[in-house]
């Protein structure tokens, strides 16, 4: 059923305690997502009905429309159950601040027949991706090689597609279309985040009506222009870290609910390892560091926050938060390596989650758009004035 406007829209503590009763389910189901290479419909299904896939959807399309500090408190929460799972909604939740760069008359066919229809996002390189004007649309042929949710999804948001005109390149367009209409190649068999299924989808002479497509002309100089502002695309990138500060907790309450068993310590004087002072101290900066990681991802949901409706933060403001987020990641890495110390050679058996929330983690602080060097190198010019930033897209 669609959603009315004006339903009331849950508390900040409302939808938090919503993700965290899914926890236990969400948990249950890892090791069936990470087999399947995509999200169980039980999974999605809890999502929708606890109101967790309306998070940036505005109200008007019957969304809740939150604020960024309560979208990843939330989002981070479901991390604690199922980081491919967190992943998948984070991935919906920036999606949609993509979606509502379409035309209207593609919005009200969307979100009046379903206000928690699931988008993902991909964009592509493939020198080879183009989109040829045709009577009332495009028609589109390339690939897009990481569609996290691609199986699961009922619209793609396809972003930065050229768009050619009489065998010239006009300008470049961002499409939506039902994934089921593109080709799904398997490619994602990688050690971590396995459940989000981001295989590669392909366009073959893919039709998108004009209601579909945001177009963006060639500027003055041919250069193409990105039709989605920078800002919109970094608080996508926060959505998804959210998802890894959630990995690493998730971690965390399964190392204390070990602890508080009272396991002994291996060929030690302690019958309790919770008895350790050392193990009190790593279980101790391991959690401080997560607080700390958790700490840097809620400043750069504030600093979103704070810019006003409509503007853009300053290319230096957004140097610094993408800093914020190095360091959230970078905060919870370290955390994690002392859990799996805590948790010792078990903790990487196959049959011990623990394992699976530290490949998720290390797999998830890899995205592209989270890279380290590059935007510790952003950062520093932006600091010292010694040139334009390297990131081509923030």
């Amino acid at each position: 059923m669609a959603q009315t406007t004006a339903e009331r829209v849950p508390t900040r503590e409302e939808l938090i305690e919503r993700a965290r009763e899914l926890v236990p389910l969400l948990r249950r189901n890892a090791e069936q997502t990470e087999k399947d290479s995509k999200v169980p419909d039980e999974n999605m299904s809890a999502l929708r009905d606890a109101g967790l896939l309306r998070l940036s959807t505005p109200h008007k399309w019957g969304g809740w429309e939150l604020p960024m500090r309560h979208q990843v408190e939330v989002l981070s929460e479901l991390g604690r159950g199922c980081p491919s799972t967190a992943w998948i909604a984070a991935n919906h939740a920036a999606s949609v601040d993509l979606v509502m760069l379409m035309p209207e008359p593609g919005l009200t066919e969307i979100y009046g027949r379903d206000p928690d229809a699931v988008m993902l996002s991909a964009a592509s390189l493939d020198p080879a991706l183009r989109a040829d004007r045709v009577a009332d649309g495009l028609r589109v042929n390339g690939r897009f090689p990481y569609a996290s949710g691609c199986e699961l999804s009922d619209w793609a948001f396809l972003a930065w597609v050229p768009v050619y005109e009489d065998g010239r390149q006009t300008g470049v367009a961002n499409l939506l279309a039902p994934p089921r209409e593109l080709r799904v190649e398997h490619t994602w068999t990688v050690a971590g985040l396995l459940g989000t299924g981001t295989h590669a989808m392909i366009a073959e002479d893919l039709f998108v009506p004009d209601r579909f497509v945001q177009f963006a002309p060639l500027k003055a100089n041919g250069e193409a222009d990105s039709p989605i502002a920078p800002t919109v695309l970094i608080q996508g990138n926060l959505h998804s870290l959210s998802s890894l500060v959630g990995a690493a907790r998730g971690a965390l309450d399964l190392v204390r609910a070990k602890l508080e068993e009272h396991k002994p310590l291996a060929f030690s004087t302690y019958s309790r390892a919770i008895d350790s002072l050392s193990v009190q101290q790593e279980f101790a900066e391991a959690t401080h560091l997560i607080d700390t990681g958790t700490l840097h991802m809620l400043a750069v949901a504030d600093g979103f926050d704070s810019v006003p409706d409509g503007e853009e933060a300053t290319p230096a403001e957004r140097a610094r938060l993408r800093m914020h987020m190095v360091s959230s990641l970078e905060r919870c890495r370290e955390a994690m390596q002392r859990l799996l110390d805590l948790a010792g050679t078990s903790g990487f058996a196959q049959a011990n989650p623990v394992q699976r929330y530290w490949r998720d983690l290390e797999i998830g602080s890899r995205h592209t758009a989270l890279n380290r060097p590059m935007i510790f190198e952003d950062y520093a010019r932006s600091l010292l004035g010694t040139g334009d930033p390297v990131s081509l897209l923030f």
